[in-house]
């Protein structure tokens, strides 16, 4: 039997993550471990991502009340992006991107933020960190480490029937070495979840040649963020607001919203808080 600290031949070092959400008070393991592999990053970081903001009312871009963007990973891309010069590329899903035929009330991927929206929250981390960044050396940082786009494929944006594309992609691959696929969506959404972090160059050579590539060349045109647009966007609000004193609609709201973000139509098991 080989001793633990003896090579192995012919293995490819997998790591499983999961947490169980809101079932526990405290755990998340994932969590933790996703902000260590972000944070570990020194070249590049790619992320291809159903979205990275919290769900939005349906019609409203403002997060649903008691949602928030995931501070904590925001922080963590920021922090890279401003020491270290990581370059940040980012996929998320088209807004309003409803599959297969169904209405924006059945099921929704893109939960309506765009680029910008997503590109000025990591920014506005990094002045919450670095608070005497200047806006000159943001706005490089913008155009020469943080890219952002819709998903796109060769044709365009939407598909044949006009939809949006989106995606429901939890994916990501720090410094072309290591790459996680799984369950968890980086916005935050308190449910049990689990993934396989794949630590190998080799392996990961092949999601990047097969999917991350593919994807980033049809994706990414440069039009999706307006460097204006982000800085002139830094003190916008996007977080929900208090949702400790909702009336029954702004409620009844919220669970259109949660059912269609989770792909749920119409079931009793939701009928009741």
């Amino acid at each position: 039997m080989a001793e633990a600290d003896e090579p192995l031949e012919d293995t490819i070092p997998i790591i499983t993550m999961g947490r169980y959400g809101c079932i526990t008070k405290k755990d998340r393991p994932s969590d933790d471990a996703f902000l260590a592999m972000l944070g570990s990053a020194q070249n590049i970081i790619h992320l291809a991502l159903q979205d990275l903001g919290p769900v939005c009312i349906p019609g409203f871009k403002i997060g649903l009340p008691g949602c928030a963007w995931p501070n904590d990973i925001l922080n963590v891309l920021a922090k890279v992006l401003w020491e270290r010069g990581v370059d940040v590329e980012i996929v998320v899903s088209n807004p309003a991107s409803v599959p297969a035929g169904l209405s924006p009330l059945e099921a929704v991927y893109g939960n309506g933020w765009s680029c910008v929206d997503v590109a000025a929250e990591i920014i506005k981390r990094i002045k919450k960190q670095y608070p005497d960044a200047e806006d000159s050396a943001l706005r490089t940082k913008i155009e020469d480490n943080l890219r952002v786009a819709f998903i796109r494929h060769e044709c365009g944006s939407t598909y044949s029937d006009g939809m949006n594309m989106g995606m429901h992609a939890k994916h990501f691959i720090v410094d072309d070495v290591a790459t996680y696929v799984g369950s968890q969506n980086m916005y935050e959404c308190d449910l049990a979840e689990w993934g396989v972090v794949i630590d190998d160059a080799e392996q990961t050579k092949k999601f990047m040649d097969t999917y991350w590539n593919p994807l980033w060349k049809y994706s990414y045109t440069g039009e999706d963020v307006d460097v204006d647009a982000v800085m002139d966007g830094l003190d916008t609000e996007r977080d929900g607001g208090d949702a400790t004193d909702l009336d029954d609609e702004m409620m009844e709201q919220m669970r259109i919203a949660g059912r269609a973000n989770a792909g749920v139509q119409c079931s009793c098991l939701y009928d009741s808080e």
